[in-house]
This record gives structure tokens, C-alpha cells and sequence, in this order.
């Protein structure tokens, strides 16, 4: 069966792009049908499939765009440190604010300590080779107040809770779509209303404590979630 023309469009723009630099703009609609002859609906078919692969962006009145790549959260336990050298990105944070605080209720449940308990509370703004990533805001429980404050927290988190002989060794994830509030967009440097991945994490230390809990509010242009997931083993499964 051969190929649809849109599909085979698609696949050859796919492999152009990637060596064309961000920002590049791609050819017009026209110019595309004209070199494929076929119609531009068909060049738009193709083009739409780029755009939902995240390579290409519309920008109204002047064209189709190269756009970064998005990044995909794995389901592995690294610190977002790690995860963006491992993809030969260069993390960098801003502090934004570290004080000491009650702990709201979600927060106190998830460390595992009464409300109101005091809490060490720390946001920062998280970058991959400049570009803003994502907006923190992690609670940790008061014993690292010291260490906060003395630390240089622009660097990883969870190198620095190593150092002080604390491991991380599991975490629970939460994840949900939202809309970033004006303040957080205008950090990330989104519109107003722009969608946003808000993702919760709690680390556990290797004696199973609550050490971080942290939420997240990721660029949902930038960044998604892949999992792999497996049908678990089971004497009564029944066709369906």
C-alpha cells in the first residue's frame, strides 16, 4: 500500500529540519506544494503533523518555524540537574525565595508532619541553556534550615542533601494538567492562560523519611511525560 502523500511529506520535513537551527523558517505553503506537487492542503496535512510532533510552531502572518525539540520526563528517579546534562542541556536555577514557614496541610501529609509544623519552603526558577524550564517550589522539613541557608542553591538540590549524608532512593509522583497563574507565565516567559504540566514529587531517603517535596509547574510546550507501562501478571484475566 503506498504511502500517503502528506505522510511522506511529512517524514522528508522531519529529516530536514533536523539540520536546520532553531528559529529557522521553513519554506511557504505554496513553495512546499509547488516542490511536492500537490496541493497545499496536503502541505498543511503534513506541516500539522510536525507542529503536534512539537519540531515546527505557526506563528501567524509570518510562518512555520524550527522550534526545540520538547523534552520528555522519563520515568526514572534524577533530579532535573541530571536530567538536563543527560540530554547536553546546561541547567542553571535562580532563587527566588528560601524562608521558613508553617506547613500548609497537603504539604505537612506529604513530609509526613502535623500542619502548621515549621518548614523550610524554597522556589526557584529552573533553566535549560537559559530558556526558563519550569517553576519550583519545594518544602523540606526544618532540620535542613541551616544547610539551606548556607548553601549555594542554584546548583542541585539533591547533590547537596548528598553531601550531607542524605541519599534519595525513592519518590512518588503526581502529575496534572493546569493553567500557569500570570505570575508564574510571566516567569516562564509564557502567555497569559498558557497550559502548564504541574507535577508533584516526594523524595524518600533510604530509611524511607519524607526529605523534598516538590512542586513543579513545567512549560507544557517544552516538556512531557513518557512512562512504559506493563500489564501485570495475573491467574484471572479474562478476555475482554
Amino acid at each position: 500500500m503506498p504511502t500517503p502523500k502528506h505522510v511522506a511529506i511529512t517524514n522528508t520535513l522531519r529529516t530536514e529540519s533536523r539540520d536546520l537551527p532553531v528559529g529557522s523558517r521553513l519554506p511557504s505553503e505554496k513553495d512546499l506544494a509547488t516542490r511536492f506537487k500537490v496541493s497545499r492542503m496536503t502541505v498543511r496535512q503534513a506541516l500539522d503533523a510536525l507542529v503536534d510532533e512539537g519540531r515546527v510552531e505557526r506563528v501567524p502572518g509570518l510562518g512555520t518555524f524550527v522550534r526545540r525539540p520538547t523534552v520528555a520526563m522519563g520515568p526514572g528517579l534524577t533530579s532535573f540537574t541530571e536530567d538536563m546534562r543527560g540530554r547536553g542541556l546546561r541547567p542553571s536555577s535562580r532563587l527566588i525565595a528560601l524562608e521558613q514557614v508553617a506547613a500548609p496541610t497537603d504539604v505537612a501529609d506529604d513530609l509526613g508532619v502535623h500542619a502548621g509544623t515549621p518548614v523550610m519552603r524554597l522556589e526557584r526558577l529552573r533553566f535549560a541553556d537559559d530558556e526558563p524550564m519550569c517553576l519550583e517550589e519545594g518544602h523540606l522539613p526544618i532540620r535542613f534550615e541551616r544547610m539551606l541557608e548556607d548553601a549555594d542553591l542554584e546548583g542541585s538540590l539533591h547533590r547537596l542533601l548528598a553531601s550531607a549524608g542524605v541519599v534519595i532512593d525513592s519518590a512518588s509522583r503526581r502529575v496534572r494538567a493546569a493553567v500557569a497563574p500570570s505570575r508564574d507565565a510571566q516567569l516562564l516567559r509564557l502567555p497569559n492562560g498558557a497550559p502548564a504540566l504541574e507535577i508533584i514529587d516526594v523524595f524518600y531517603d533510604t530509611n524511607g523519611r519524607a526529605v523534598q517535596r516538590s512542586h513543579s509547574r513545567y512549560r507544557a510546550d517544552r516538556y512531557e511525560v513518557m512512562s512504559d507501562l506493563h500489564r501485570q501478571p495475573t491467574t484471572n484475566l479474562e478476555p475482554q
